[in-house]
């Protein structure tokens, strides 16, 4: 079902000013297009004014109190301000979407492998003033090297590395383009065939892109990697499965396939970009999420007064 109704939309993220990884997101331009009325806020543009039995939100002097659909991306930094935000907008009736209450950390890596430990590859998560006390535990996480390391934080590709002994370790950290990042994984390093992203809208695959980046440690689009779109009927199924352990509307799943011909998931993003599986899959990715968002909404309207 399309509802063609114009909708009052809060775009809730701190990826807003020039220097962010994402600043002006497709799918913000696309709701922009279709002629609603959307705000791009970062949350600490917002006011709160607690006054009685009434609370009020307000940016750059307007009242944004009573939104329609919210879409928040609850970022490091941020995430008591967005619980703050997000809790007025729900009590006046906001449908929101990208922020789990029950997983306020979930935009991190760590919130999604701890329900679906069974998947992953064997892991150790660090901070960066530990990285000595995380390669001790190599043996007693039964990691060898060469292992593969990278940012906890979703970085879009930058920063994963395959290690294959302390010096490179060390290089690791003295690397500029992980500067900004304080939070770490290892991550055994498994005899891989293929790789994939399976993008998940609402619990159900839109399709598999292969991964193809010869000499690529991440084969991410944003790093230069290639998507070739197909239909997999075993990687579908297990992304399928798994997005029903996970309280998001939208998910991409990165798994692999080994050589011994075993699945296993290497990360779950809660906030995917999509550009690369758009481009490969032909699908308007930006129109598929808005519509799947006005279509949830629709159907639970009596909870939401949408």
């Amino acid at each position: 079902m399309k509802n063609t109704t114009k909708k009052k939309i809060l775009f809730l993220t701190k990826f807003k000013y020039k220097g962010s990884r994402i600043t002006q997101p497709t799918l913000y331009n696309y709701i922009k297009n279709q002629g609603h009325d959307i705000y791009h806020v970062h949350p600490n543009e917002v006011n709160i004014i607690l006054n009685k039995d009434n609370a009020s939100i307000f940016y750059d002097g307007i009242d944004i109190s009573k939104m329609d659909i919210v879409i928040s991306r609850n970022s490091k930094g941020v995430v008591e301000k967005v619980d703050q935000i997000i809790k007025i907008l729900k009590s006046k009736g906001a449908v929101v979407f990208g922020h789990e209450e029950e997983t306020p950390f979930s935009y991190r890596k760590f919130g999604n492998h701890f329900k679906l430990l069974n998947y992953f590859p064997k892991t150790i998560y660090f901070s960066k003033n530990n990285k000595e006390g995380a390669l001790k535990l190599l043996k007693e996480a039964n990691i060898e090297a060469p292992f593969i390391l990278k940012p906890e934080d979703g970085s879009r590709g930058v920063g994963i590395a395959l290690i294959k002994n302390r010096e490179d370790f060390e290089k690791y950290f003295n690397n500029e383009e992980i500067h900004n990042f304080s939070d770490f994984i290892i991550q055994e390093y498994l005899d891989v065939l293929n790789e994939y992203r399976v993008f998940v809208l609402g619990k159900e695959s839109l399709g598999v892109c292969e991964k193809i980046g010869n000499g690529l440690v991440a084969k991410n689009f944003a790093q230069g990697g290639k998507f070739i779109y197909l239909r997999d009927k075993e990687t579908e199924s297990l992304a399928e499965e798994l997005s029903k352990k996970l309280n998001h509307h939208t998910l991409g799943f990165d798994v692999i396939r080994t050589k011994n011909g075993e699945l296993k998931i290497l990360e779950v993003n809660s906030w995917a970009n999509f550009t690369g599986f758009a481009d490969a899959s032909s699908i308007n990715m930006a129109e598929k999420i808005f519509n799947y968002y006005l279509d949830f909404a629709a159907k639970n309207k009596d909870k939401y007064n949408f």
